[in-house]
């Protein structure tokens, strides 16, 4: 059995006066019927990293399939195993957290029925897979539930004279997303 260890999970989240609220997605039914034994659960973006892409390019592909664009991208400080029956392979999966401003959210309807922007106990109520708690609990630690997130956790910040007053500061050095087979 291979081992499939690019693949990562980002939390997106946004900032709404002093509650941050995490992306949820939730399994469409014919999704859940081809590949889950018509199991449908909750679940956060996820996707490979493409040969010879940057993570952070990686993770800005994977959030423009949702319309979203990310003003950070942060480390989470945790990665998991799982068994993947979809891919029928074993995946270490990275975690990693991308702060987003309003936007609509789009979704394929093949692969998503549903989302929700919930803060984060509702989240960890919500989503029943250890990987996901255990990701959710490290971003929540390190980045969206501490007044200074620790800098060296920041991948990439948008350009910050374009923020907000009222968002708290980054010290995270803009930075370019780095190759991407996409551009």
């Amino acid at each position: 059995m291979q081992l499939n260890a690019g693949v990562f999970d980002v939390w997106v989240f946004r900032r709404r006066a002093a509650v941050v609220e995490f992306l949820l997605l939730h399994t469409a039914i014919a999704k859940a019927n081809r590949y889950f034994n018509g199991g449908r659960f909750w679940q956060i973006p996820s996707n490979p990293v493409q040969p010879g892409e940057s993570i952070t390019a990686a993770i800005d592909r994977l959030l423009n399939r949702f319309g979203l664009r990310a003003k950070t991208i942060w480390a989470g400080e945790h990665a998991y195993l799982i068994y993947n029956r979809r891919f029928e392979e074993m995946q270490a999966i990275g975690v990693y957290a991308a702060e987003v401003a309003e936007g609509s959210v789009i979704l394929d309807p093949a692969e998503h029925a549903e989302f929700a922007w919930l803060p984060y106990q509702s989240c960890l109520d919500r989503v029943h897979y250890r990987g996901l708690k255990d990701g959710l609990r490290s971003v929540h630690e390190y980045i969206t539930g501490v007044e200074a997130p620790a800098p060296e956790l920041c991948l990439y910040a948008a350009d910050q004279a374009a923020s907000a007053p009222s968002e708290p500061a980054v010290d995270c050095p803009a930075a370019p997303r780095g190759p991407s087979p996409d551009h």
